[in-house]
């Protein structure tokens, strides 16, 4: 039976994805590690080569194209000293992948003893046909420790035509042994502008028609990957075709328009709920993650703070050079305080939802608040009406957040910043009271070796003084913190003979009773005022203060004359006089009754 011609068979023609076509094929096209390209160019052409090297960086950064590269320097048939010709049979091969001389591994999938033992064999057999054998082991990090362990040795003495170059994103988790046998060279993340360049060129000599702004929000989403960069172009391309809409780059990454980012900025500004409300709908219905949208804003308030500071790099922006006027524009409405305190409501807003069961709830709440946080007044605006009022001036009136706000208030300049308050004293006293505490807090003159006794403070030998203030001076001497205020609070102390007697007064039964458990120490101090010997008793106790509990009317302690005494005595506490002096109003002695 004749067999029927069917034509010659055609095999469809395969895609070459953007990433792989224009990978850089020598240390020129390499971009943005400029530090590595030049360290190994030098190297080569000094013959100074190692025989191990360790790449480590993020994803898409072009360590594993530096590794090709390197090889493909150290096979090339066309003799050229540190740059590859890239026609040569070697490195078209290495290009291409299926050089016999130049082996890729995967750690990844091959992390065992037993491949790193079948890998030490290979390393015993000279090259094929090339130069040197190479070894390029991708994401080295994943090998097991009996595989590494079994690696060293080989690692550090391999034969002479043997070179290992390894790759990794995780640089810690690489064993100190490897380390210390390898040259490390560290990759850096893209710079923004480096990126959109690249594109930039990339869309040309494709002849894709695509704006600037759509290849920046290309370049935004790549994270400083050239690899991802790439990719996401490619994605673009390929739902477009040679004509790319703005909107369908920002649909199809998955990413938030600048606009709805300035746009929740304002919101939250004005304290517009109705519009944060919106937004959050909007956003709901397109489908959007609503934890990345919150990760996006707090990448713009973080570009406010950066602009707030005065620094308008894009590349350290991190946003297309495009924006940077509107993003300067919506800055201005919130002062570094506000920003801070935004940024850190946010960033709690932003971890909630990990865990919320109604995402959409969580966030409407939490730009709410952020509306809210945003029309606190600062405290050098606070501190300025503070001033303003103590002066007489009338405060000023809170600038409204929003577009055409005014410039917050410089901070009060020295002059004009509250008078100072005294610190709380722990029981009232006059000023001839203050006079005999300082007096008595200067260290005493020593007396002489040989002489006539310190005369006794009683009152014979010294009338004037006030047993108020002998009790304060004693006190003085107390160093306990308990019991200091307790003596401070009794009513004086005076001297019969060589006897103090202490006036207890008006004092509850815990005073009294915590004066008798320190009675030595009272007569220690006692002693060192009057500068003699002296015991130390307690008087006879007045009717002890009654509790507002135990008096069941409510009431404060004593009649009504001795109301008057405790609001006089509380008018001369240096915090209630300055209290008075800006708020000045009378004060009735009722009012301790409430």
């Amino acid at each position: 039976m004749p067999q029927v011609s069917r034509g010659p068979t055609r095999s469809p023609m395969q895609y070459q994805v953007l990433a792989r076509k224009w990978r850089p094929q020598n240390f020129r096209e390499l971009v943005g590690q400029g530090h590595v390209s030049r360290t190994l160019l030098n190297a080569l052409q000094s013959g100074r080569v190692a025989h191990a090297f360790l790449f480590s960086g993020p994803r898409g950064s072009g360590k594993t194209t530096t590794a090709r590269i390197l090889a493909k320097a150290l096979n090339c048939r066309a003799g050229n000293t540190g740059e590859p010709c890239g026609q040569c049979v070697a490195c078209s091969e290495i290009a291409a992948g299926n050089c016999m001389d130049v082996l890729e591994i995967d750690a990844a999938s091959n992390r065992g003893i037993d491949e790193i033992r079948e890998l030490r064999e290979k390393v015993r057999y000279s090259p094929a046909r090339d130069r040197n054998k190479i070894f390029i082991i991708d994401e080295v990090h994943m090998l097991t420790p009996e595989a590494f362990n079994a690696l060293l040795k080989t690692l550090e003495e391999p034969p002479p035509h043997v070179v290992f170059i390894m790759a990794t994103t995780e640089y810690h988790k690489i064993p100190a042994t490897i380390l210390s046998r390898c040259q490390q060279y560290s990759f850096k993340l893209l710079p923004f502008p480096l990126i959109l360049s690249r594109l930039r060129q990339i869309a040309e000599a494709e002849k894709i028609q695509i704006s600037t702004r759509a290849l920046e929000q290309v370049a935004y989403s790549s994270g400083g990957s050239m690899r991802d960069a790439m990719s996401a172009l490619d994605q673009v391309i390929a739902f477009s075709g040679e004509t790319v809409n703005d909107d369908n780059v920002t649909m199809l990454l998955g990413l938030v328009e600048p606009r709805i980012l300035g746009d929740v900025v304002r919101a939250v500004a004005k304290n517009d709920t109705e519009k944060i409300l919106g937004i959050v709908g909007d956003l709901v219905e397109s489908g959007q993650d609503l934890q990345n949208f919150c990760r996006r804003l707090l990448g713009q308030f973080r570009n406010l703070m950066v602009l707030k500071t005065g620094v308008s790099d894009p590349a350290l922006l991190g946003v297309p050079e495009s924006l940077v006027p509107e993003v300067r524009a919506q800055a201005e409405l919130f002062s570094r305080e506000d920003l801070l305190r935004l940024f850190d409501a946010l960033l709690k807003v932003e971890a909630e939802l990990k865990y919320a069961t109604q995402p959409r709830f969580q966030l409407e709440m939490g730009l709410i608040e952020l509306a809210q946080l945003a029309r606190l007044r600062s405290l050098e605006d606070l501190i300025a009406d503070f001033t303003n009022l103590a002066q007489g001036a009338p405060p000023k009136p809170a600038a409204q957040p929003g577009p055409s706000a005014p410039t917050p208030p410089p901070v009060p300049a020295v002059s004009s910043r509250p008078p100072r308050v005294a610190p709380i004293s722990r029981a009232p006293f006059d000023s001839a009271t203050a006079e005999m505490r300082r007096v008595s807090a200067e260290p005493a003159p020593t007396p002489p070796a040989q002489g006539p006794e310190p005369p006794s403070l009683s009152e014979d030998q010294a009338p004037g003084v006030d047993p108020r203030e002998l009790l304060l001076k004693i006190a003085e001497r107390i160093h306990k913190e308990s019991l200091q205020p307790i003596l401070e609070g009794l009513q004086g102390a005076h001297l019969e003979g060589d006897s103090l007697v202490l006036d207890l007064g008006e004092v509850s039964e815990f005073s009294r009773r915590q004066v008798k458990e320190n009675i030595e120490l009272v007569t220690q101090a006692a002693s060192e005022v009057v500068g003699q010997p002296v015991t130390v008793r307690m008087g006879e106790t007045a009717k002890p203060m009654e509790s507002d509990a135990e008096s069941g009317s409510g009431r404060g302690p004593g009649d009504g004359s001795s109301r008057m005494d405790v609001l006089e005595r509380a008018k001369r506490e240096p915090v209630v006089r300055s209290f008075l002096d800006i708020f000045p109003g009378p004060v009735k002695a009722e009012e301790l009754d409430k």
